[in-house]
């Protein structure tokens, strides 16, 4: 029989469902908003975007377990519980670690892709992070695979009561910390990525300034994950379960969070931007103009998931000044900005002439300032800025 613990029958159980409510309401304020601008000011949906939302979902599941948790005595000392309760409280926070793990890899992905997008300079980066997204979800879905194979059988990981053994601390201590390391060092990368881009990058430094403090949210991510690994020694140490689980399970759920808040930040910005197309190439003292207009053979994956509202119109003839400059405008390796000193500015229009020798352009929804960072290339759109 344990104990009765010296502080008595407290709980600490406000500590990670205030964590938890607050920060996964938060995420949820940002990915909706995120849908907003994607989907009624840009009109334009990307994988990134489903990434994040599958991100919220599996926070919102894991909201719902933690919750569940706390009201089967998770929090309180175990000796005050009943032992078929506090059973199913572990129960529930070893689904959700499970969860956690899946939103923490879906908001990375997430992230990723649209960094990709954002800030690709070179076919040296674009593999860097598909490597990235590749390395990431193999060790994250490894690590949620081993979390239930840890006690024989399963329903030992939460109930002692019957018969069953687990993994040596030290194997279970090894997984744990070998996935927290992971899980703070890829948060780091991610984080430290747009200041690699942005460093010599010839744009205003308030929008330097601003993407960097967005992308910071993953510093802050990363060193939760570097807060709960600490703690995992002490954890499969324990006498007392249902009390240590908390401050290991709050830092996690901050981490996650957190990662899902940070994928949506950006893409939130045309909201504060004073107008939905607005861009700071719009303010460039190049006066430089560019013409999107719409193509008919672009090919099922750069098509938006949504389609634009725009008419349909019969294009006829393109004609371009320089076709190296369209393929590369359509390619996926285009410099997000014009490099280098030099103030001069080439731009190449695209001409649309139909049978009837009349020109007709198309209007296109306008883009958040996440497309506008970007050539106008995406989604079967062209239009192309270059500094040579």
């Amino acid at each position: 029989m344990v104990k009765p613990h010296d502080s008595g029958d407290v709980s600490q159980a406000w500590k990670l469902q205030l964590a938890t409510s607050l920060t996964t309401v938060i995420a949820i304020l940002f990915v909706g908003l995120r849908l907003y601008v994607r989907m009624f000011m840009v009109k334009l949906l990307g994988w990134d975007d489903l990434w994040n939302v599958l991100a919220l979902a599996t926070a919102l599941a894991t909201w719902g377990l933690v919750e569940v948790a706390l009201n089967h005595g998770i929090g309180r000392h175990i000796a005050y519980l009943e032992p078929a309760s506090f059973s199913y409280g572990v129960k529930m926070l070893r689904v959700g670690e499970f969860m956690l793990i899946m939103t923490t890899v879906s908001a990375k992905v997430s992230i990723a892709l649209f960094l990709k997008r954002l800030f690709l300079t070179s076919k040296v980066w674009k593999w860097f992070l598909w490597i990235y997204i590749a390395f990431n979800s193999i060790t994250s879905t490894l690590d949620a695979a081993l979390i239930f194979p840890q006690c024989t059988p399963v329903e030992y990981n939460w109930n002692k009561g019957i018969k069953g053994h687990c993994w040596s601390n030290d194997a279970i201590n090894a997984v744990g910390i070998t996935q927290g390391t992971i899980a703070a060092a890829t948060d780091f990368i991610l984080s430290i990525l747009p200041l690699v881009f942005l460093w010599t990058i010839q744009i205003p430094w308030k929008v330097k300034i601003g993407i960097w403090c967005v992308m910071a949210i993953g510093f802050a991510s990363g060193s939760f994950a570097i807060a709960r690994t600490v703690l995992v020694p002490s954890l499969t140490a324990t006498h007392d379960p249902t009390w240590d689980l908390i401050p290991l399970f709050t830092w996690a759920v901050l981490e996650s969070n957190f990662n899902v808040i940070a994928a949506a930040a950006p893409s939130v910005k045309p909201l504060f931007s004073g107008k939905p197309g607005w861009t700071n190439r719009s303010k460039s003292k190049s006066k430089s103009k560019t013409h999107d207009v719409a193509l008919g053979d672009v090919t099922g994956s750069r098509r938006s998931w949504l389609r634009s509202k725009a008419s349909k119109h019969s294009v006829m003839d393109i004609t371009v000044s320089d076709d190296k400059n369209i393929r590369d405008s359509i390619s996926d390796d285009v410099k997000p900005w014009p490099l280098g000193n030099s103030g001069i500015v080439r731009t190449t229009d695209v001409h649309i002439s139909r049978e009837d020798g009349r020109m007709n352009p198309v209007q296109l929804p306008e883009r958040s300032s996440e497309e506008a960072l970007v050539p106008e290339r995406s989604y079967g759109m062209i239009g192309y800025d270059s500094r040579i």
